[in-house]
């Protein structure tokens, strides 16, 4: 359903008072995606504004939104639908500046996975005012009028650390590989895994380094403290046990239980390196642009949803690498296949408190 036409003059109004200071840029700030010709006027126009798109998890979160939204537009959910990424090194300026062009195509909902949680707060009051439904997902953000999905960060870290530390008997020596220090999110990581430390005593931090939860940062932050470190069990990270694997084949040492990545190639090196040893594979999940479709569209059908919700993280164990690895490239990450009822369903899970949805893995077909 539309939003009403009170609230449609009034963006309209909005909008047009951005054009005096916003240059209309054609080509977009990135790459861009329309999902056809459908009608003005019949079908919500969809817009989404990514801050960043140099790595694979962004790239996987991109291209299951495009087609997921191509499918929404072939099932008269939406008319036409947008992507624009903001170029740079996940600038806030930039992506400020993003916004404020696709204001301007006057969207229906637009969805934000943000360079900043505080930068973009003017521009997102900007959209509300206009009377444009705002989705905020993969961050928390400090803009009240806009809607929220995420994952858990501490969710993330208690995957990350406790089957590792499972894995290994409750014993040990481990390495900690930190995300990117300073942010809050890593904070919270860090405080969590501290925390999962501190109830198993038997478990000891021989090294912390900063991994920044990439693969090749992480193995060379752990290849250079892997010669003062006699004995490791363990290294609990941030999906980067690809790269710390690298760096313990490099030093002629045994990989220990490691955090590995969700994507395609560290899932197929678990598999066919036969690790068994308390390694893990968790990411948060790139399908929230999905979930994030699913909410704008509901949303502009006036259905009730809260204001913030935490959607499940994706956690790969030894039992479930084959699956995963069947159907995941290379660079992909692993992402829930979130339907439209699935959603819905998460949806109530949320506002009863009840368990969350698990979706399941998909299936080559799929």
């Amino acid at each position: 359903m539309r939003t009403h036409p009170s609230s449609r003059r009034r963006r309209t109004a909005v909008v047009a008072a951005l054009v005096a200071t916003v240059a209309v840029t054609a080509a977009g700030c990135g790459s861009g995606a329309s999902g056809g010709n459908a009608k003005d006027g019949d079908k919500p126009f969809i817009a989404l504004s990514n801050g960043f798109i140099g790595n694979g998890w962004r790239q996987t979160m991109i291209a299951k939104f495009e087609a997921a939204a191509t499918k929404a537009q072939s099932d008269g959910l939406i008319g036409k639908f947008k992507v624009v990424n903001a170029p740079g090194e996940n600038s806030a300026t930039e992506q400020v500046a993003q916004i404020k062009s696709l204001l301007l195509q006057k969207p229906d909902a637009l969805l934000i996975d943000p360079a900043s949680p505080t930068a973009l707060k003017p521009v997102i009051q900007q959209a509300c005012d206009a009377g444009i439904k705002v989705v905020v997902f993969d961050s928390a953000i400090d803009a009240p009028c806009a809607h929220v999905l995420l994952n858990s960060f501490k969710d993330w870290a208690t995957a990350a650390a406790e089957p590792l530390v499972k894995g290994i008997g409750g014993k040990g020596t481990v390495i900690v590989s930190r995300g990117v220090v300073g942010s809050q999110p890593e904070a919270e990581m860090y405080q969590t895994t501290q925390d999962i430390l501190a109830k198993n005593p038997d478990v000891k931090v021989a090294a912390t380094v900063n991994g920044m939860c990439d693969g090749a940062k992480a193995q060379k932050a752990v290849l250079g403290v892997l010669s003062s470190v006699p004995q490791v069990d363990g290294v609990i990270g941030c999906g980067d046990g690809y790269g710390v694997a690298q760096a313990f084949t490099s030093a002629g040492k045994p990989v220990p239980a490691v955090t590995f990545e969700t994507n395609g190639r560290a899932l197929k090196y678990w598999q066919d390196s036969k690790l068994d040893n308390g390694s893990v594979a968790v990411m948060s999940d790139p399908g929230q642009s999905v979930a994030a479709l699913w909410q704008a569209i509901d949303l502009l059908d006036g259905k009730d949803i809260p204001k913030e919700m935490t959607f499940p993280i994706v956690l790969v164990e030894q039992k479930d690498v084959a699956a995963w690895a069947s159907v995941l490239k290379p660079d992909e990450y692993a992402a829930w296949p979130w339907t439209q009822e699935l959603f819905r369903k998460q949806v109530e899970a949320v506002k009863s408190g009840g368990a969350p949805v698990q979706p399941p893995i998909p299936t080559a077909a799929g």
